[in-house]
């Protein structure tokens, strides 16, 4: 992210706390900041050039790993400095994804219909195709807008659930 889209993020910023079901979180981290979370355990990916800090290391003691010395969590530290963006890579943990607490939505292409069930508590998302394909897609909230933006680029409709 580019300093202004960070300052802009961080502005309505709110602690971001949803269960991590994901691989870990998504980080909006100045340069100044890099070296501070890359030592409470950060990774960087070049691919889609973000910082991104793994589920395991969200309840270590921040202190021993770079982070401030008053006892906090590194969540802690990555909430109070406004730079949790939500959930980041492939889906670890599916149990507590019950289908009664998702939102559920259908989109129809003649006989081929997706369902896809929207768990807001945990940003997950996830597209089941209904047309012989048993698998199910998980996806972050930000991934599975693009994945529903392309669907519809492919002639899918939205279709009223009743």
């Amino acid at each position: 992210m580019k300093t202004k889209e960070i300052k802009d993020f961080r502005e309505n910023y709110t602690d971001y706390k949803k269960e991590c079901v994901f691989e870990g979180y998504k980080l909006a981290v100045h340069f100044d900041e890099k070296d501070t979370v890359k030592r409470m355990g950060a990774k960087w990916n070049p691919d889609e050039q973000i910082w991104w800090m793994p589920a395991k290391q969200l309840k270590e003691d921040a202190e021993p790993l770079g982070g401030p010395p008053n006892g906090s969590l590194v969540i802690d530290v990555l909430n109070d400095n406004e730079m949790i963006m939500g959930q980041y890579g492939k889906i670890k943990k599916k149990s507590g994804l019950n289908n009664n607490d998702a939102s559920i939505y259908e989109l129809q292409q003649g006989a081929s219909r997706v369902t896809v069930y929207w768990w807001d508590a945990q940003d997950a998302v996830s597209f089941q195709f209904q047309s012989g394909n048993k698998d199910v897609d998980w996806y972050t909230v930000e991934d599975a807008r693009k994945q529903w933006d392309n669907l519809l680029a492919e002639g899918y409709n939205r279709v009223e659930l009743s």
